[in-house]
């Protein structure tokens, strides 16, 4: 392995180089010898220039070091936590509206539709916000063109899986309180899928026009 070059060697590297650009360049402008060196000494150029060169390579190799660590910073859209929550409680609001109707058309029960919405508001405000969470760790299905707004697949895709999840929460709810009726949760569980996963993504695509909330982070490129 070859070994490193001493301070003191780069010195006389440097000092050496000096001198015979200098000696070059008087040589050019003496009248003496300016008709016999009409052009500047090609060989002393390239001494000087092989002495200079090691000296110079370090500076060389900082910049794309220097330009690789910029590199693996970038920006990116967040939401906030802010946004998260008053997502989650309006879209429980809004669903809450819905399994109340759909739940009193199958039971003709004002008890029982109270306790199922009282049972998806205990069980899925909480599950909403964290799978808002979940979500923003993920940078899919952003419109960079929109300021990191979610477009209309992710949105889709977004109303999908929510729903999956909601649906058995609701027909596992439905069951435990109208005294085992699956028939009846089923119906109930089912009418939600169809009404919601459409109302969940006019929801979604409501609040990708809405700026607030949204934030630009920096985080470290993969």
């Amino acid at each position: 392995r070859p070994s490193r070059p001493k301070m003191g060697c780069s010195i006389s590297s440097w000092l050496l180089g000096a001198a015979l650009l200098a000696t070059a360049d008087g040589l050019v402008a003496s009248p003496r010898y300016a008709p016999q060196l009409r052009t500047p000494p090609a060989a002393l150029a390239h001494v000087a220039a092989v002495h200079l060169a090691p000296a110079a390579r370090p500076v060389a190799l900082a910049r794309p070091v220097a330009a690789a660590r910029g590199a693996e910073v970038r920006m990116a859209v967040k939401e906030s936590v802010t946004r998260s929550a008053v997502k989650a409680i309006g879209w429980r609001f809004t669903a809450g509206i819905v399994t109340a109707i759909t739940s009193y058309f199958f039971t003709k029960s004002l008890a029982a539709a109270a306790a199922i919405v009282g049972w998806d508001l205990c069980s899925k405000s909480v599950t909403m916000f964290i799978g808002e969470r979940l979500w923003n760790k993920s940078d899919w299905g952003k419109d960079t063109a929109a300021k990191g707004a979610d477009d209309a697949k992710r949105s889709l895709v977004k109303a999908l899986a929510w729903r999956a999840f909601a649906a058995v929460n609701t027909f596992i709810g439905a069951t435990l309180l109208n005294k085992g009726k699956a028939g009846v949760a089923g119906k109930i569980a089912g009418s939600d899928s169809v009404v919601k996963t459409v109302l969940f993504f006019f929801y979604e695509r409501a609040w990708a026009q809405v700026g607030w909330g949204r934030e630009e982070v920096k985080e470290e490129a993969a």
